[in-house]
């Protein structure tokens, strides 16, 4: 990556109010990602909103619940039910639970490496890639402090249905390939908690359907894979198709590092994404964004996209990692130093609903 100007601005954050905050005490763990450039006199720029209820205005305050009860309510409301169940279990049900499986089986507390194995090997039963890390504050939102009781951060990963991916953008099929994976994830997110309650250890749950934490910084910080192009994690297992959770837990697990997998070289190689994105919603070149040098999308064009057209996940189908597995797309890159199917990737038609 060349080496960024230094010379931009990085406070111009499209209206949103930002503050100091600082890390965690030790070493700043961000500054360890391989292949990404920081400032770290910067990185403790903490924006205290959500970006999305920043952005867009139907998404604020009240008026949320209203918006999602009435936008496209016909479609959309099959597939985002189904998800308000792990929600409400999530607010208002699991300190509850917690205290009463924890007070039941407060004697079963095993030493800190055989717990994370066991919780690591339950979570992959559900269908989860996980690893730890230790949570970073900086990045959950103002006023979510209290829902992230503890230090230790078990993030958890779920594959969103490639068969549905492939899909898009065909826009016509009325499928969200983003609510099946809420579903699954947030359902069993609490039963991987509810796992570590049994090991008579306190934590909190956190389902993918939620804006209080930035989930891919702590994914890449627990080792599942590098931050793509396109703004979101691409890991080896599932390439850039996967949704987060996290459970913080009131233990010292031992954390993961974060790894060079060769996907940010790759990405910058690539960029079909940036092509693809209808919306013109990642940019071309990287910009200094909380003392990060990255291609900040720009969630309001993002989300005006999405919602217009019901749906979108371009930017994930049209990732050759997603298409052709990543040990098949790096070997080819490797081996050839071109990107494998690029020129058919750029040339395919989407097919837009009016």
């Amino acid at each position: 990556m060349d080496e960024p100007d230094r010379k931009l601005i990085i406070h111009a954050y499209r209206g949103q109010h930002v503050k100091q905050r600082s890390s965690m005490a030790g070493e700043d763990r961000v500054t360890r990602i391989p292949n990404l450039a920081v400032r770290p006199d910067e990185l403790n720029l903490y924006t205290e909103v959500e970006p999305l209820k920043e952005n867009i205005p139907p998404l604020r305050g009240r008026s949320k619940l209203v918006y999602l009860a009435t936008h496209r309510k016909v479609e959309m409301l099959p597939e985002i039910s189904p998800t308000f169940p792990p929600l409400v279990f999530m607010e208002a049900l699991q300190d509850r639970v917690d205290r009463r499986l924890v007070g039941k089986h407060a004697g079963r507390r095993t030493d800190p490496k055989t717990l994370k194995r066991e919780i690591r090997d339950y979570a992959e039963s559900l269908g989860f890639i996980s690893g730890v890390t230790l949570l970073d504050r900086r990045f959950i939102t103002s006023g979510h402090d209290d829902d992230f009781p503890y230090d230790t951060a078990v993030v958890l990963g779920m594959e969103m249905r490639k068969e549905y991916l492939l899909e898009a953008p065909n826009f016509r099929l009325r499928r969200y390939p983003d609510y099946d994976v809420y579903r699954r994830a947030g359902y069993r997110v609490h039963r991987v908690a509810n796992f570590i309650r049994r090991q008579g250890v306190s934590c909190s749950a956190r389902i993918p359907f939620d804006g209080a934490v930035i989930y891919p910084v702590h994914a890449i910080l627990a080792g599942l894979g590098e931050l793509g192009a396109f703004g979101g994690v691409i890991t080896p297992q599932y390439g850039p198709r996967q949704r987060w959770c996290l459970i913080t837990v009131d233990a010292d697990l031992p954390p993961d590092e974060p790894v060079d997998l060769g996907i940010a070289r790759f990405c910058e190689e690539c960029l079909i994404c940036v092509a693809k994105c209808p919306a013109k919603a990642i940019p071309e070149k990287p910009l200094w964004w909380r003392g990060v040098y990255k291609r900040k999308i720009n969630d309001l064009k993002c989300w005006a996209f999405f919602s217009n057209f019901r749906g979108c996940a371009v930017c994930i189908n049209s990732c050759p990692l997603h298409r052709y597995g990543y040990q098949a797309a790096m070997d080819h890159y490797e081996g050839t130093a071109e990107v494998p199917g690029k020129e058919e990737i750029l040339s395919e038609k989407a097919q837009f609903e009016d």
